[in-house]
């Protein structure tokens, strides 16, 4: 699936540089294996190899779950991020402005959360030869921030305990709470000069998502000029001089959030390949108890 060609004015100059990198970043998400599983110990399970059993195997379980939640982190994010691609090729293909400015506006944030999260992933060097307890459980930790955070109750939803849920909509005592978006943000705007007016496209996006001016325009034609009267064309399908203006305002900031998720496929694949390697027995470390 690709992107149509000839849809807008100038595209060789303005539009054509972006729609190529999405489709490159496509490509090489789609190589990626299309299903794997993460099989995660329970807390009885640690609990019982760390009272009953000895230390190489508590840590032996605990190396399994790194390694297991880093595959969690690695596959979620290239699933989500490919399926963002496809509606994104799929809207910008059928000019659905309003669809697209949507999905812009995901891809902005699911590229900014990877960021954050692979980011304090390094901090944890998890490259050996000496690792720590505490380096094992801080990057579990985290993962599990990521597994299970969110800004709603669940819990009780879960439940039928309706009141509770409407007591308190958006705290789920059994779940950590998900990274917030704009700290995620920004942190991605400092990750290099590409980046530096991010938060500016993404309040842009959400007034082209959210029901306020900006979102009239998917349905509204170009203006075209003044005079006595202003005409106002609301069409279902407004023109290409319509789409010129998402285009210019909106792809280029797209490009740049999955260019963004495919360079931080190879550092994560580092220490998830590391894991492995300790796993199966090829290579070996010491684990610093002291910490």
């Amino acid at each position: 699936m690709h992107m149509k060609r000839g849809l807008y004015r100038d595209e060789d100059r303005v539009i054509l540089p972006s729609i190529e990198r999405i489709e490159i970043a496509y490509d090489l998400l789609l190589k990626i294996r299309s299903s794997d599983t993460a099989s995660i110990h329970s807390l009885a399970s640690i609990q019982v190899a760390a009272e009953k059993g000895t230390p190489q195997e508590a840590c032996r379980q605990l190396l399994s779950d790194c390694y297991n939640y880093l595959k969690f982190f690695l596959y979620t994010n290239v699933f989500k991020t490919t399926k963002l691609a496809e509606g994104l090729i799929h809207s910008y293909n059928t000019q659905n402005h309003l669809v697209w400015s949507a999905l812009a506006r995901s891809s902005l944030e699911f590229s900014a959360v990877f960021y954050y999260f692979q980011k304090k992933i390094e901090e944890f060097k998890l490259s050996g030869p000496t690792l720590s307890i505490s380096q094992i459980q801080g990057c579990e930790e985290l993962m599990i921030k990521y597994a299970h955070g969110t800004r709603f109750n669940w819990q009780d939803l879960i439940q039928g305990n309706l009141e509770a849920l409407t007591n308190s909509l958006d705290k789920d005592e059994t779940r950590p709470p998900s990274i917030n978006i704009i700290t995620a943000l920004d942190h991605l705007k400092k990750r290099d000069e590409r980046f530096k007016d991010i938060k500016i496209a993404y309040s842009m996006l959400c007034d082209f998502v959210h029901p306020n001016m900006a979102s009239h325009c998917a349905v509204v034609e170009m203006p075209c000029g003044e005079g006595l009267t202003h005409d106002c064309v609301m069409s279902l399908n407004p023109g290409p001089e319509r789409g010129a203006f998402f285009m210019i305002l909106t792809l280029r900031w797209v490009a740049m959030a999955l260019d963004n998720v495919v360079e931080l496929l190879p550092p994560l694949c580092r220490p998830i390949e590391f894991l492995l390697n300790l796993l199966d027995g090829s290579e070996k470390i010491t684990i610093d108890f002291t910490s």
